[in-house]
């Protein structure tokens, strides 16, 4: 086995990035490690993968696993999606929707400033070196004791 692609020899799978979604949602555009077409081209999907973890993978320029039919470099297939982003310097999510669910506890941090939310007392704990915020109609605050310093 080789990474060549020469009749007979099995092409091994290589690691790409998604460029874009064709507007059918039936393929996507792809660049991959030894593409020897210069350019990205467009790869079946191989997997039942949603729209939004395609975005994900674009928006994030997470690593995808590229495979190909009849060991046709021109036959690209997107059959995996790593979402591992240890170390990446920026994730964008987006959705119409967002949920983060933990179910004893979730933590927002940055730095030395966080957000931790407790769902098994019901608290919402922020730390920072200064905390701002803003409304432009209404902002209530309603509980049955607030403390104030």
């Amino acid at each position: 086995m080789t990474w060549g692609s020469n009749i007979g020899e099995e092409l091994l799978p290589r690691f790409g990035q998604i460029n874009q979604v064709h507007p059918g949602l039936d393929k996507v555009q792809v660049d991959f490690d030894g593409n020897t077409a210069g350019t990205p081209i467009w790869a079946s999907i191989g997997r039942a993968f949603t729209r939004s973890e395609i975005n994900l993978a674009i928006d994030n320029q997470l690593a995808c696993k590229i495979e190909f039919l009849a060991n046709d470099p021109s036959l690209p297939i997107l059959t995996d999606i790593y979402f591992s982003v240890l170390e990446e310097k920026t994730m964008v999510i987006k959705a119409n929707t967002l949920t983060l669910e933990g179910t004893q506890s979730l933590t927002l941090k940055s730095q030395q400033s966080s957000t931790h939310y407790n769902g098994r007392v019901g608290r919402i704990t922020s730390k920072a070196a200064f905390i701002t915020t803003e409304a432009e109609k209404l902002q209530k605050i309603q509980a049955k004791k607030i403390d104030l310093n």
